[in-house]
């Protein structure tokens, strides 16, 4: 039975309490006075305004997205002449396996990146015996695979040529239906499928034979993937040139203008139409080697004059994104030289280089384009936001003057 002092103690402590807990309660917010919103109404906000969303003309963009599709896929035919040059008129074999022209960046992808460092010892762990053989790496589950766990080679992904990635380029630009581009949206609404199409059967073998699945179903997949192909690398040379002569059309009547651009503008767009010329005599059936050389020499004037732009206009977007691209573009060009001749470049390993570098050269003028427009806006929105600013008042004319 509780005892009355006991139950007394309780009714203290409660009512102790509960007087705390009204205390810790934080009084009600109170509303702003509306004379304090009436007074701060009409000042000028001291927050940085937003700049606005920078928008790159239609014409612009879809020009981007069709340039980097017809050029990136130049890429299928390079695939196209090292899976036949590795295979001559036979199919796939133990004695021939077929190759892409990427063996080179697969090697260098397999090279050892460098030893990663130790970590310390955990506290309190048994130190490891001398003699005793090290741990498999990625510990003792990596420790219990073996032969006949997962023997499956995983895909080198640097040597994966960027084909997929630039046919979609393809089906991107045929999506966009502004301004209408008649020969070239015709030429796409072929290609675009087809290309895509055939990126994906490259890619798909190339994963095949470099996990060397085809040891384990005798060439199986590997002579289907085969006759697909064969079939479409016949049709590809009538679709991507069917699609260049257009775009080429389409770029000699609707030349950039240049009237109200500025100078680093002006510099970077003449070394991209440089550097889109020679792409064109390289990329052609019939090549001359003088007048590679010509274009060649053409693409590093410009692009010089454009980096003696950027030494004096560091903060410009044309000469800071553009010219490491156009460097690129020059070295890869240069490296292949040697093995230029009136077919183009004869090595498959060396032309993928330059088609990959051209592209760069495409996305950086589109880089730069966006960024230029951007810091157009910033600069808009700062002389707006200083013009809004109230002016300070004047001084009496009878106030003292300090002296």
């Amino acid at each position: 039975m509780i005892s009355v002092r006991s139950l007394c103690s309780i009714a203290l402590v409660l009512v102790a309490s509960g007087a705390a807990g009204c205390k810790e309660d934080p009084p009600p917010p109170q509303p702003e006075p509306a004379s304090s919103a009436a007074a701060n109404k009409g000042k000028a906000s001291l927050r940085t305004p937003v700049s606005p969303l920078t928008k790159v003309d239609p014409q612009s963009l879809k020009e981007y997205r069709v340039d980097v599709c017809y050029f990136g896929t130049l890429s299928l035919k390079q695939a196209r002449d090292a899976y036949l040059a590795s295979l001559g008129k036979d199919e796939p074999s133990e004695k021939k396996i077929p190759k892409f022209g990427t063996e080179e960046q697969a090697k260098a992808g397999d090279a050892p990146k460098g030893l990663l460092p130790a970590k310390p010892p955990v506290p309190g762990a048994a130190a490891p015996v001398p003699g005793a053989a090290a741990p498999a790496p990625g510990g003792a589950a990596a420790a219990k695979t073996g032969p006949g766990k997962d023997d499956r080679r995983p895909f080198n992904f640097s040597a994966r040529a960027p084909h997929e990635r630039n046919a979609r380029a393809c089906t991107v630009a045929l999506s966009l239906k502004e301004p209408a581009m008649p020969d070239v949206d015709t030429a796409l609404a072929e290609y675009a499928p087809f290309a895509t199409d055939l990126a994906k059967t490259i890619a798909s073998a190339a994963n095949y034979y470099q996990r060397e699945e085809h040891k384990k179903d005798s060439f199986a997949k590997g002579k289907e993937l085969h006759a697909k192909l064969i079939a479409d690398f016949q049709k590809l040379d009538a679709h991507s040139d069917k699609l260049g002569l257009a775009v080429s059309s389409w770029h000699s009547s609707h030349m950039p203008d240049l009237a109200k651009a500025d100078e680093g503008q002006k510099a970077a767009i003449t070394a991209l139409e440089d550097a889109r010329a020679l792409m064109v005599i390289l990329s052609s059936k019939n090549v001359d080697p003088a007048a590679v050389k010509t274009a060649l020499q053409k693409v590093e004037t410009s692009a010089a004059a454009l980096k003696t732009h950027g030494t004096t206009h560091q903060t410009d977007p044309w000469s800071k994104i553009m010219t490491p691209a156009l460097d690129g573009f020059l070295r890869d060009v240069k490296a292949a030289e040697p093995k230029l001749t009136d077919q183009g470049i004869s090595s498959p390993a060396l032309f993928l280089p330059v088609v990959t570098s051209f592209v760069s050269v495409i996305e950086g003028k589109h880089r730069a384009l966006s960024r230029s427009l951007m810091a157009k806006g910033q600069a808009a929105t700062r002389e707006a936001a200083g013009a809004a600013q109230p002016a300070a008042p004047a001084a009496p004319a009878d106030a003292p003057q300090k002296e």
